[in-house]
């Protein structure tokens, strides 16, 4: 049976890769615009997309900015369990909130990030400025390409930038500065690294985001960067993200985690096609699953049928031809364990059709 794939995003470059990559593995690869979504509550959740309702997909995946992180949230819990989804609900509420990240990976020894304070008013924040050492970092608990995060090298500094930044009416967190003008940026898929490479800041700037300018060149990670990855990874539940990572005196810290990763820049660099390593992972994936949903539709099947095994047995149902082809019911074409595409062979008599697997093995 065919696999069906969606792609919620805003379609950017990079979405355009991966739906791309997925296309060749994928029996039907579909971009669904997030801003055409909706979701009507009311016995039960419906997604409605430019409309109407949304089809069925045997895999989803939701990409978005932070300001999308509930409709996220949202579409995530609904089919979570009607196919593979690689990122869990949580993953688009965690990894869109810095301070949310952090606190969730505080009890994680394996998962260390540079230490973090959180106001939600800016007075309390600035009593506490006092008390630090600089140069400092103030960052806004969402934002992505390196957006809302302001160096500040003495607390007069400080002082000034939490009045401006009283504006905008949100919390704000207070982070230790490391100096280290690079960051290490990793993509996972599953239990597996996919790619990584270094981040290298320009001269005058503190962050090393592509979006700001910076350069990258390949990196090879060490065991420890990978296992801690993997980890922060499926912590959240993002089965398919980025992990963004710098070296202190104090080992690898975790940054924050990315779960709409920009792939052009890492694409250049490592010379890998990510796009088609993410696209071969989630139809991997989404067969295991399928084939694991057609097990139990079997077993189901048969049980309600009163049969423990499958043997030689005759069963009486009505022939259906449609555009010259004979349709086999559902409950005997999984009792068969036939999958598509498969070679068979067709020995054929008067009144009678037998279809049986080939067997490609070398003499």
């Amino acid at each position: 049976m065919a696999l069906r794939f969606a792609l919620v995003s805003l379609g950017s470059v990079s979405s355009r890769m991966i739906l791309d990559a997925a296309a060749k593995v994928f029996d039907e690869a579909d971009l669904i615009d997030i801003r055409k979504l909706e979701i009507h509550i009311d016995k039960k959740p419906e997604v409605l997309y430019d409309g109407e309702p949304l089809k069925d997909y045997d895999c989803m995946l939701m990409r978005g900015s932070f300001r999308y992180a509930a409709l996220l949230y949202g579409l995530s819990e609904i089919y979570k369990d009607k196919c593979f989804v690689p990122l869990d609900p949580n993953a688009h509420i965690l990894a869109h909130d810095k301070f949310l990240t952090h606190l969730y990976f505080s009890n994680e020894s394996i998962l260390k990030m540079p230490a973090t304070y959180f106001a939600a008013k800016i007075s309390e924040t600035k009593a506490f400025l006092k008390t630090l050492n600089y140069p400092m970092i103030l960052k806004f608990p969402a934002g992505t390409h390196g957006k809302g995060v302001i160096f500040t090298e003495s607390y007069l500094s400080a002082s000034s930038m939490v009045d401006a930044l009283d504006v905008f009416k949100q919390p704000i967190i207070v982070q230790d500065y490391i100096n280290i003008r690079s960051d290490i940026r990793i993509i996972v898929a599953g239990d597996k690294i996919i790619g990584s490479m270094r981040r290298i800041a320009k001269a005058d700037e503190i962050r090393a985001n592509a979006h700001q300018g910076g350069s990258a060149e390949p990196f090879v990670a060490t065991p420890q960067i990978k296992a801690m990855s993997v980890a922060a990874a499926k912590k959240i539940g993002a089965r398919i993200c980025a992990i963004d990572i710098i070296e202190s005196e104090l080992g690898p810290l975790i940054l924050e985690i990315n779960t709409s990763p920009g792939l052009q820049k890492i694409t250049e660099v490592t010379k890998k096609d990510i796009a088609s390593e993410m696209a071969q992972y989630m139809y991997e994936e989404t067969r295991k699953l399928r084939d694991k949903k057609d097990k139990v539709t079997t077993k189901d099947l048969m049980g309600e049928m009163g049969i423990s095994e499958i043997g030689s047995r005759d069963f009486e149902s009505e022939l259906t031809v449609r555009n010259g082809k004979m349709v086999l019911p559902e409950f005997l074409y999984k009792m068969t364990k036939f999958k598509d595409g498969e070679d068979v062979i067709f020995r054929v008599s008067d009144n009678k059709i037998e279809i049986i697997k080939e067997n490609n093995d070398d003499d």
